[in-house]
């Protein structure tokens, strides 16, 4: 009888060990989709209307776009679009490095990311740029005689 218990002791503690070795293990497993993937680049390339002048404080600004790669077709056929900007947004323009620094007129090129799925069937979800480049106005070029 002492026996019978010790043996069935001895099993209970065994699976008991066993169960807290199989435990789920954190960060260990599948990732649980903390976004939408696969997040696709969109570039849009146009310029800042004439009446657009964005100072440092400004957290948007609208560009016409004008070209624009495949994920931004959409946008281009819109015309227009208000780009969002935050802290982690890299401008750059002629060495001035915020969004103050743009000016009326002046080229733009936005690169941004959005979700794949939201773009899908013509969708133009918000965009909040990674890096806006920009150049002044192209100046005319006189004919020679």
């Amino acid at each position: 009888m002492r026996l019978k218990i010790l043996v069935l002791a001895l099993i209970s503690a065994l699976v008991a060990v066993s169960a807290a070795v199989a435990k789920d293990h954190p960060g260990k497993g599948p990732k649980p989709n903390h976004g939408c993937k696969p997040a696709v680049t969109v570039m849009l390339a146009g310029t800042l209307a004439a009446d657009v002048d964005p100072q440092d404080g400004d957290t948007s600004f609208v560009l016409t776009v004008k070209h624009s790669n495949r994920h931004g077709r959409a946008y281009k056929a819109t015309g227009t679009v208000t780009i969002l900007v935050d802290a982690k947004t890299r401008v750059r323009r002629q060495g001035g490095k915020t969004l103050g620094a743009l000016a009326p007129n002046d080229r733009v090129h936005v690169t941004a990311k959005a979700c794949k799925a939201d773009l899908k069937n013509g969708g133009t979800p918000d965009l909040t740029a990674r890096k806006i480049g920009a150049h002044p106005v192209a100046a005319p070029t006189q004919p020679s005689s």
